[in-house]
């Protein structure tokens, strides 16, 4: 779906939503997503028998896990499903916030998580990874008529910054900039998803928002959202899909993400990302 800023018009469900704001357009359904449950097939598998993984999701995170068209789509998605199909799995999805999200393969209510997560330490120590699958750098964004453009580091204590509760830039913010007075962490805003702050950023009532690179060109790409970059993070971050401790199935997904081959994966990653 390609989103503008001209007024437009969707459906949802049999309602009629028509809305002013074309920015707001363009989060409306990361946010009612939110609220759904997916219930989907991987595939028709011949196996009777086969295993059903509950996955948990996060669909505000383009281009990884967002929702287009009535569907949930996106970088995760496609190699979720190609490993349900190569492997005769049928999958449940269930949406959460991203803290909520992280909070159910941590706690075995979901077999796996995936939405554009990052590997780290402190989430090792409570759920198993597979191997990165995309590596991102880190941008401040800021809506283009703000004219935001950060040159030193100095500048940034004058500004709101925000992200989900739960992302990994809250790490960044008190191992990097809290310690050496950059920026504070009370100053931080929290949000359920992208969305809300995103809605935030456009409105006027935070100045930077916290995104990957993949999340920015999807933004202005695709989406058509009036963002720019105001400064870029000298951050390497590795993603990778969640697992249950001891999970059964991550050595075999590992087996799948080789044989898709980073090509494979960089290609998925252009495609949802324009």
């Amino acid at each position: 779906m390609r989103l503008t800023f001209l007024n437009v018009v969707h459906s949802a469900k049999t309602n009629m939503i028509k809305t002013s704001s074309p920015f707001l357009k363009s989060l409306l359904l990361g946010v009612c997503v939110l609220a759904a449950l997916f219930s989907l097939g991987c595939s028709k598998s011949d196996n009777k028998t086969s295993k059903v993984l509950q996955a948990a999701i996060s669909p505000s995170i383009p281009p990884f896990t967002f929702e287009e068209n009535g569907q949930v789509v996106g970088v995760d998605i496609e190699i979720f499903k190609g490993f349900c199909e190569s492997r005769g799995y049928t999958y449940n999805l269930k949406a959460y916030d991203f803290q909520g999200m992280l909070g159910a393969v941590a706690s075995g209510q979901a077999d796996v998580a995936f939405s554009g997560i990052s590997i780290t330490p402190k989430r090792e120590e409570v759920m198993e990874f597979s191997n990165p699958y995309v590596q991102n750098g880190w941008d401040l964004v800021s809506v283009s008529k703000r004219n935001i453009h950060i040159t030193d580091l100095s500048q940034i204590k004058k500004y709101s910054i925000g992200f989900p509760t739960g992302a990994v830039f809250m790490g960044y913010i008190e191992n990097e900039w809290a310690p050496k007075g950059i920026y504070p962490v009370n100053k931080v805003k929290l949000y359920p998803s992208m969305s809300e702050a995103l809605t935030d950023l456009n409105n006027g009532n935070l100045d930077l928002a916290f995104v990957d690179s993949s999340m920015l060109l999807t933004y202005v790409n695709k989406m058509k959202m009036p963002l720019v970059s105001s400064y870029q993070i000298p951050y390497a971050d590795k993603l990778g899909f969640a697992f249950v401790k001891g999970s059964p199935i991550r050595d075999d997904f590992n087996k799948y993400l080789a044989e898709l081959g980073p090509e494979k994966i960089q290609a998925m990653e252009l495609k949802w990302s324009r």
